[in-house]
């Protein structure tokens, strides 16, 4: 059934218009409309197959038909495969990036020194590249100047300890009976963003801070914050970190399985002071 539509509908003649009948044909001719038919048939011998069923082999020297190879199936990294992956030191590995360890000053959830006062910023190098990654990124999508800072990189097992017995609460650290923090891998961080003069940028809360505020998804109507932590979460998810729930400035490798317990000294090669 055909339908119209708009003005072909309203065109239609309101009365039915008389039938054409075709003129019939002044004479059949049968044996030329059979000699017509036959010629559109295919001829074959008695006890052969039809020329549409004939099977036809390969030309000589022609390969056979390649089967489409299948995609191999990504293989996840092992736990602990990149366990003994290198430690480098912030300061010198990516020196654009701006240091401010909060557990050597007070400025902490121990309200007191936990670091020497000569501790350095340690990271595996990979997780260290990533940062670099971030940084440039910042400086070639974000606002002009904003900067990177690490308020804590690698920590030693004895001083996440020390923040087990302030907090024993495994929603906000991780149980030292049960392998800790990822920090004690080398393989999180903790960041804020500082502007082109060094001083740190509005964000929900200082460092540290146990309270709904400082959770990742920012629910305050302060614009400036809500877009200086968009800025910080968009460079460190960018560079292949995951953000965690219940604190906005800590960031974790998204490949930390890969990695362990790292155990080495926080000055390096000087006296803790």
């Amino acid at each position: 059934m055909l339908w119209l539509e708009g003005d072909a509908a309203r065109n239609l003649p309101n009365r039915r218009e008389p039938a054409k009948t075709r003129p019939p044909m002044s004479r059949p001719y049968p044996l030329l409309s059979l000699m017509i038919l036959l010629a559109g048939l295919p001829w074959c011998a008695p006890g052969a197959e039809p020329p549409s069923k004939k099977k036809t082999a390969p030309a000589k020297g022609t390969p056979p038909p390649k089967e489409t190879p299948k995609p191999a199936a990504k293989e996840e990294p092992k736990p602990g495969s990149r366990k003994d992956e290198e430690m480098v030191d912030l300061a010198k590995f990516a020196p654009q990036l701006v240091l401010d360890l909060r557990y050597t000053t007070t400025q902490n959830l121990a309200k007191k020194a936990i670091y020497p006062k000569n501790a350095r910023c340690y990271l595996r190098k990979s997780v260290a590249e990533r940062l670099v990654f971030a940084a440039e990124w910042l400086e070639a999508n974000g606002p002009r100047g904003y900067k990177i800072k690490i308020w804590d990189g690698w920590r030693p097992a004895w001083a996440h300890q020390q923040l087990w017995k302030v907090l024993p609460n495994r929603e906000y650290l991780g149980d030292p009976s049960t392998g800790g923090s990822l920090h004690t891998w080398g393989a999180a961080v903790d960041a804020t963003l500082v502007d082109a003069q060094g001083k740190n940028l509005k964000m929900p809360t200082d460092f540290d801070v146990i309270s709904p505020e400082a959770k990742t998804y920012y629910k305050g109507t302060d614009t400036a914050v809500a877009e200086n932590l968009r800025w910080l979460q968009r460079a460190l998810s960018k560079a292949g970190f995951l953000v965690v729930y219940d604190e906005w400035w800590h960031f974790v490798a998204r490949d930390w399985k890969v990695f362990g317990p790292v155990d080495q000294s926080i000055t390096g090669d000087e006296v803790p002071q």
